[in-house]
């Protein structure tokens, strides 16, 4: 369970990512994301639509010139063309739109005469109308404020009179994506082209709310039905079936149009190039507006509360499902894209997709993420802190990464310390339980306390004494890292002593260093943190000649790459059941014994001369009565010098632990 601090923490940070998310929803960047990711995406999952059967396309392609005889520009053709077209469309149609711009009259006068007249005897034909835009700054030489007038320029006078209406329709070039249309345009505004046929044959039918609506797409340049011009007039009683109760619209419709660039990119557009030309914007924009499929979008109150609503939503999963966030957060993404797009598709009403799937839901999941990797961190800590007592930090981790069964042992290089309390049995057997519980517990602190400042690892507590290892220690910084770390132990031995005068627990201490297996030993459910392997065996042997030496604290040579004055050497040893031999050293004293007092006893037993090693001691005790050591070699040498044996006097070899 999170803790409350937690908990406040993560709901602070989803209030401010799901107000973030309405800021973004809301702003015109945001409605424009969701134009060109959201609404993109939806159309092409979705896929075209079947277009209006009572809807026709009159497309002028790059073939229509030649195969109608009329020049290429089509300012020089003839209004013919455009009059025939309209007697052979007839009064069968519903209405006609020309997406063509008539600017002037030609110079054929008879085909303009002919083409106004047969707009007068239709009476439903809409023309396009130009809209020019003209800015003006406020300000001579400002930039920053000016002043926009769209104006409406008509047609030539003698079809703008002819026709039904006029109307303009402009939309943005290539490269800009296009998704919306106005309904009204100029100034004053009036109706744009779509909206101007609509209310030409249903007058009592009201405009969508927005003002400038998305185009509900029925998909790619010619989904739409679309005739050649050039066909339809070569047999327009072939078509009769096809136009009757038809809105017409007539344009430029083709890969390329002669004389006008007329392409647009939108969410169907291909890779081959082919974008859908004006005219077919302008249809798609009236079939939306007449059929009522005008995608209906949210406003902002309901915008706001969509993202709200997913943003709680989300909160509640990161909540409540800590462990699986991730998997909770797809199913419920899933189930809203399906929201999404089955609103879409059956009510054609669009919810926000790119905001609550693009911006929240990655949002949510970093928050989750983030807080639990602290609760991880958090737990650790507490693992670490509850445990830390009996494992290392190092091995809590381990044991906490690792799935399946006991993390593997790991064999590494080390120094092993191995200490022990003179005269505990004799206290064990004379202290109440009690007293001497309270007492070793205050023995372990004064021992423990020092090695884990120092980097050292509690491998194992026995009775009076402990094991220790350092193994982030290479064989060159040993004597470097460990006798600072003696020194303090030594200095919290001695104040363990002083304040328990009556009960002093004097420590012997061996060190060792080698490779080493380190990990978790037993069965049955019942498993310890220890070391393992000839180099504990070895340090304990070391630890326990301190008794036959009268020293405290012995060194083997391994611990140590070259000579150190603050090291004693004292000798060669075979310990006991060794087969290897160790050389020994000891901390050196302040006082004036001969550092090189065994290397000279050696340097003697070498060349056989018993007597003159017997003599090095005699000197030195002389001096020193009390040095452990040379009474040590002396009473070694005068039992083996007067033994009968051909057995060699060095190494040293121990017979007993």
């Amino acid at each position: 369970m999170r803790s409350r601090r937690s908990v406040r923490q993560l709901a602070i940070q989803a209030m401010v990512l799901a107000c973030s998310a309405v800021v973004i929803a809301l702003s015109s960047w945001g409605q424009r994301q969701e134009e060109a990711l959201g609404l993109d995406s939806l159309f092409r999952i979705r896929g075209p639509l079947p277009a209006p059967e009572n809807l026709i396309i009159l497309s002028i392609t790059e073939q229509t010139a030649e195969k109608i005889g009329q020049p290429q520009s089509m300012t020089a053709w003839s209004r013919d063309i455009y009059a025939d077209t309209l007697h052979a469309l007839g009064h069968s149609v519903e209405a006609v739109a020309f997406d063509i711009y008539f600017a002037e009259a030609s110079a054929i006068r008879d085909g303009d005469r002919r083409f106004a007249q047969a707009l007068r005897e239709s009476g439903k034909v809409a023309l396009f109308a130009f809209l020019e835009r003209r800015i003006f700054p406020l300000q001579e030489g400002s930039k920053a404020q000016v002043l926009q007038a769209d104006t409406v320029v008509r047609p030539a006078a003698m079809f703008s009179e002819a026709a039904a209406v006029t109307a303009p329709f402009a939309l943005p070039k290539v490269p800009a994506i296009v998704s919306r249309y106005p309904l009204r345009l100029g100034s004053p505004p009036e109706a744009v082209l779509p909206l101007a046929v609509l209310e030409l044959i249903r007058p009592a039918q009201s405009p969508p709310p927005q003002r400038f609506p998305l185009f509900n797409f029925y998909g790619p340049t010619g989904t739409i039905r679309t005739v050649a011009l050039d066909d339809f007039l070569a047999a327009p009683e072939s078509f009769a079936e096809t136009i009757a109760a038809a809105t017409v619209f007539i344009g430029f419709a083709a890969s390329f149009q002669p004389g006008q660039r007329d392409n647009f990119v939108t969410a169907f557009s291909e890779g081959n190039g082919m974008d859908l030309s004006g005219v077919e914007l302008a249809a798609t924009a009236f079939a939306n507006l007449r059929d009522g499929r005008v995608i209906k979008e949210l406003g902002p109150p309901a915008r706001s509360v969509v993202i709200l609503l997913w943003s709680a939503l989300l909160w509640v999963l990161v909540r409540r499902l800590p462990q699986h966030t991730a998997a909770g957060l797809a199913v419920a993404a899933a189930l809203y894209t399906l929201l999404v797009y089955g609103s879409f598709v059956l009510l054609d009403h669009l919810l926000p997709l790119v905001v609550p799937l693009v911006f929240l839901l990655p949002g949510f999941a970093a928050i989750a993420y983030h807080h639990n990797l602290r609760e991880s961190q958090h737990k650790r800590a507490a693992l670490e802190q509850a445990f830390g007592q009996y494992l290392p930090a190092s091995e809590i981790r381990r044991l906490s990464a690792q799935t399946e069964g006991q993390p593997p042992q790991q064999e590494l290089f080390g120094v092993c310390l191995v200490t022990d309390a003179t005269a505990y049995t004799t206290l064990a057997e004379r202290l109440p339980a009690p007293v001497l519980s309270e007492l070793m517990s205050a023995y372990y602190e004064a021992l423990i306390t020092p090695i884990r400042q120092h980097g050292g690892l509690i491998s194992d507590v026995a009775g009076d004494g402990v094991i220790a290892l350092w193994t982030d220690i290479t064989r060159e910084d040993v004597m470097e890292r460990l006798m600072p770390a003696l020194q303090d132990l030594r200095t919290s031995i001695d104040q363990f002593n002083a304040q328990h005068p009556q009960t002093p627990l004097y420590t012997r201490m061996g060190l060792h260093a080698g490779n080493v297996m380190l990990g978790h030993y037993g069965a049955e459910g019942h498993f310890e943190f220890r070391a393992v392997g000839d180099l504990v065996n070895t340090a304990s042997r070391i630890e326990s000649l301190n008794k036959l030496l009268g020293t405290e604290v012995l060194i083997s040579d391994s611990c140590t790459a070259q000579h150190t004055t603050a090291l004693r050497y004292l000798g060669q040893f075979c310990l006991y059941g060794k087969q290897q031999t160790v050389c020994l050293y000891t901390l050196a004293t302040t006082g004036n014994i001969d550092p090189e007092l065994f290397h000279k006893v050696e340097r003697c037993l070498m060349q056989g001369d018993a007597s003159s090693a017997l003599q090095q001691l005699s000197l030195s005790l002389s001096e020193y009565p009390a040095d452990g050591p040379a009474l040590f070699y002396r009473d070694y040498l005068t039992v083996a010098g007067s033994a009968d044996s051909t057995s060699p006097l060095l190494p040293i070899k121990i017979r007993s632990k």
